[in-house]
């Protein structure tokens, strides 16, 4: 089944309040209770408001799932492009740290059954862009090459970290983190 994601944009200040009220309540709901017990019921009396509050938002538990998986996706972009682009490290230091963030971050999505299946493209678009910036700026591909090595770095850490996520391998990742980047550091350079 598919859900939708919110049932109305909130245009007030007010709107977006009670929206972002509802989103905390919800994270608040899942590290209280386990994932079967979350309830459109307990998020509403966690949040302060009522049920038919959250309906006028959020049609059911899924939309508020997904709407919470496209905001950590969207905070695990904006600090994959902090790391990818301080200069307070070398390039390669800099997807290294990207990297092992990335790790860590995209398997705790998996520890809730999230919407997982759902593609966001704007997102997958936006990390595309922000490595082939971080390529470009870093003279591993030059103005004139296209967009290749870019979607495939991001589909290479982004299959294997879901893949990791699927098992259950949540816990030490130096050895995976360490491969992955001995491949993209490899494609990077068998790509010149």
């Amino acid at each position: 089944m598919k859900a939708a994601l919110l049932r109305k944009k909130p245009k007030q200040t007010r709107s977006r309040l009670m929206v972002d009220n509802i989103i905390e309540a919800s994270i608040r709901v899942l590290k209280k209770h386990p994932y079967e017990k979350f309830t459109t019921n307990r998020v509403a009396a966690e949040a302060g408001v009522s049920v038919g509050s959250l309906y006028q938002y959020f049609p059911n538990k899924q939309s508020i799932l997904m709407e919470l998986e496209i905001r950590a996706v969207s905070e695990m972009i904006e600090n994959v492009e902090k790391l990818l682009f301080d200069d307070k490290f070398k390039p390669e230091q800099r997807l290294y740290k990207a990297i092992e963030y990335f790790f860590v971050t995209e398997s705790s999505l998996y520890e809730i059954p999230f919407s997982s299946d759902l593609r966001h493209s704007a997102q997958l678009n936006r990390i595309n862009i922000s490595i082939d910036s971080y390529l470009r700026l870093n003279g591993y591909i030059d103005e004139q090459a296209d967009t290749f090595l870019s979607q495939y770095l991001v589909a290479l850490v982004s299959g294997i970290a879901e893949q990791l996520g699927r098992r259950g391998i949540t816990g030490n990742f130096k050895s995976w983190i360490e491969m992955t980047f001995g491949l993209v550091m490899h494609s990077i350079q068998s790509h010149k």
